[in-house]
């Protein structure tokens, strides 16, 4: 006899990221936004000290992480909730709001998790589509598609594959709009556009706001992740969080890794400022077309694209190919200079006949 589950659950098709053989010391991952390069080698140290003589026996303490983000991000430690990733952020705002037969609003396509928990909850996400001959947030449509019975407005920001990014008056402007129901601004990538909401929520507390260590702080194997609200919501969703999801040695390297920040930065801006412009400037040479993006990863829409993502991945490069709507192009992550050489050598043998 198999188990009967949910039917909420039973109509749902897992969502299964592409999966192969991974080798870092080989291959080049563009594929899930990840930092090439690890953590300085301090938060490595930390983490082997607290693994020698730690109290592994004991249940965590955060306090000292949350200090330590309260001056990161300028928010009262009562307005910071640690998550297991954003991902488990997601998923508890979500369970806060969101009864089967409901529905939140996001502008697609978006990151799948927030369709994923939807699902599982027996909700719907609707939303107007980004337009394909540029993907700039569809803003007049997407305030036209919140109606009085939408539980949750997401915002993602930047948005996850297109890079479209939401403005910040546009941000204040919808969260004005509909005051009695709550935004969440996913900003996963927040350390590469500079861009926050996070100081309106005293003046705006219907706004919530996601982050994580995952990407400019290269922590994603820990999973560690925030929440950033106004108190009287964080108490809520400490309702619905188990106490312990976050473990300690997660909150030991996004300790020490928030005391590298500076360096962490600096690798942020060297991303941004030289390794991402000479990446659009070789496309632009090459007539490949891109799409502007305020994060660390561009969607590209090459000529011939299964025959060039399969070119990559035998150069052992990992790019991300997309699904329909988008199945016409790949997402790829800025990686340092010298890593884009390579990647732009082997992406002029294709364009040259060399495969």
């Amino acid at each position: 006899m198999s188990l009967r589950v949910r039917d909420a659950v039973a109509r749902m098709s897992p969502y299964e990221p592409p999966q192969y053989e991974r080798d870092p010391a080989r291959q080049q991952f563009m594929d899930f936004n990840e930092s090439s390069q690890p953590p300085p080698e301090s938060v490595t140290e930390r983490l082997a000290e607290f693994a020698r003589s730690g109290p592994l026996h004991l249940y965590m303490q955060h306090g000292p992480l949350l200090d330590k983000l309260s001056d990161y991000t300028g928010a009262a430690p009562e307005s910071l909730l640690l998550t297991n990733g954003s991902d488990q952020g997601i998923e508890l705002v979500l369970r806060a709001f969101l009864d089967p037969g409901d529905h939140c609003v996001l502008a697609q396509p978006g990151f799948a998790m927030f369709q994923q928990v939807a699902n599982t909850i027996g909700a719907e996400v609707r939303g107007p589509v980004f337009p394909l001959e540029d993907f700039r947030f569809p803003f007049a449509e997407f305030v036209a598609s919140v109606q009085p019975d939408t539980k949750l407005i997401v915002l993602i920001n930047p948005n996850n594959p297109t890079g479209s990014a939401v403005t910040q008056e546009q941000i204040q402007e919808i969260a004005r709009r509909f005051p009695e129901q709550p935004v969440l601004v996913d900003e996963a990538y927040y350390e590469f556009t500079g861009e926050t909401c996070a100081g309106l929520i005293r003046e705006l507390p219907n706004l919530i706001v996601l982050r994580t260590f995952s990407k400019a702080f290269a922590l994603p194997s820990l999973r560690v992740g925030y929440v950033i609200a106004d108190p009287e919501f964080i108490k809520e969703l400490r309702k619905i969080q188990g106490p312990f999801d976050v473990n300690m040695m997660a909150a030991v390297a996004a300790e020490a890794v928030l005391d590298e920040r500076e360096e962490m930065l600096r690798r942020v801006r060297h991303l941004m400022e030289e390794a991402k412009p000479a990446l659009e400037a070789y496309f632009q040479e090459r007539g490949v077309r891109y799409f502007p993006s305020k994060a660390h990863f561009l969607l590209v829409a090459p000529d011939r694209t299964p025959e060039l993502v399969e070119h990559l991945h035998r150069n052992d490069i990992r790019v991300r190919p997309q699904g329909t709507p988008l199945d016409h192009t790949f997402r790829m992550s800025v990686q340092p200079l010298s890593e884009m050489q390579r990647f732009m050598g082997v992406f002029d043998d294709f364009l040259e006949g060399r495969v």
